[in-house]
């Protein structure tokens, strides 16, 4: 694992880059649950910024319900299951890798171009930054056996070796290829944010960065409620009523009074946002609304020392950004712009990002900002297999 100083300018970041471009694939499964993203793409690579980039094509495998309920309960397994579901996990992920790139191949027959590398994120069981770990699952080893591609994964531990939350990852590929961008908010299971000047070659990579709360998590449990797999086009918020209870106790909640970098996993919902005092006292109509309007009160809170010395555009990404109730309350909370993706990069980002992660791994450059996860210096994380 190479690391950087957190002042080193880009041109020395980025000395070593190869002037070309490479084609990758990378891998998300959120924790939504709502399947695997797989996202080809086409990376051009170099010393300026910021780097251009095409998806050649990208899809989402989506997970049975029975699947769904194993990877929720997944944090509960004794050892042994747990490596059986990693490696089941594994070997699934591999099937629907080769589909999806013949599936490509047979909407174009001329492409036989192979990609370079396999970058998988992996589906994450815990993450535990405070006692020195994050875990993934979804072995490497059987994606690289079934597909024959080399993977980079484990991409959040070296991270927190060197001090950091292991999280967020994303600004890095948000400022080598969305850099254009004043901000960029991703609506995803967990909402996150990343904000910083855009980058120039001379100047060191400064790009804050931080989870926000929940959102889809959120969501999609409290459309449960009604017996739905998600709230889809914000239907259950757009009939709820504010209720100003709701509103107090999520604000008052423990995680947002932490200091300094942190980071959420799916845990800490339970926790600290639902009890079993609540269930029956609130509709999910209701549920689904005030948590619009809390997640908007919350990404006001984030920016606000920023909005007094700039108000630029956010590009908005995840599956949130397709929830209209949301995008209303988090526009009428902000001075910003707020900008949605296109299709592509909406549903797809984070499984881009990774891709460039992998890539930035086998060219030996930084792949992780120590300014936005905590970590000490800026570094190239991830583990090869293949």
């Amino acid at each position: 694992m190479g690391t950087w100083p957190l002042d080193a300018p880009w041109s020395k970041c980025l000395a070593q880059a190869p002037e070309g471009e490479s084609l990758v694939l990378g891998l998300m499964s959120g924790t939504s649950l709502d399947g695997l993203d797989c996202c080809l793409a086409r990376i051009a690579h170099g010393r300026q910024l910021p780097w251009p980039y095409e998806i050649v094509e990208a899809v989402t495998f989506p997970y049975s319900p029975d699947f769904q309920e194993r990877l929720r309960l997944s944090p509960s397994l004794l050892p042994d299951d747990l490596m059986a579901l990693d490696a089941e996990l594994g070997m699934l992920w591999g099937k629907w890798v080769l589909d999806f790139l013949n599936m490509v191949r047979a909407g174009n027959p001329h492409r036989t171009e192979r990609p370079l590398l396999l970058a998988s994120h992996g589906h994450t069981v815990c993450h535990r930054p405070g006692s020195g770990y994050s875990l993934q699952i979804g072995s490497a080893a059987h994606l690289h056996a079934i597909t024959g591609l080399p993977v980079v994964h484990d991409f959040r531990n070296g991270d927190i070796a060197l001090g950091g939350q292991g999280a967020p990852l994303v600004p890095m590929g948000d400022a080598l290829l969305f850099g254009d961008y004043d901000a960029c908010l991703n609506l995803g299971g967990i909402a996150n944010i990343s904000w910083g000047p855009k980058p120039t070659v001379e100047e060191a990579p400064l790009r804050h960065a931080c989870d926000l709360s929940f959102c889809n998590t959120a969501l999609n449990f409290f459309a449960s409620l009604a017996g739905l797999s998600m709230d889809t086009d914000g239907h259950l918020a757009a009939q709820g009523r504010r209720q100003e209870e709701l509103l107090e106790r999520w604000s008052s909640a423990i995680w947002y009074r932490q200091q300094g970098a942190r980071s959420l996993d799916t845990a800490a919902f339970q926790a600290q946002f639902w009890n079993t005092a609540l269930v029956g006292r609130f509709s999910p109509q209701d549920l689904c609304y005030n948590w619009c309007l809390h997640l908007a009160e919350v990404l006001e809170r984030s920016m606000s020392p920023v909005a007094k010395t700039q108000a630029g555009k956010i590009l908005v990404s995840g599956g949130g950004a397709a929830h209209p109730v949301l995008m209303h309350a988090l526009q009428q909370n902000l001075d910003w712009h707020l900008v949605q993706a296109e299709p592509k990069v909406r549903d797809f980002k984070e499984a881009l990002v990774f891709g460039l992660l992998g890539l930035l791994h086998h060219l030996e450059l930084p792949n992780a900002l120590g300014c936005s996860t905590g970590a000490s210096a800026n570094h190239r994380s991830g583990i090869l297999c293949g």
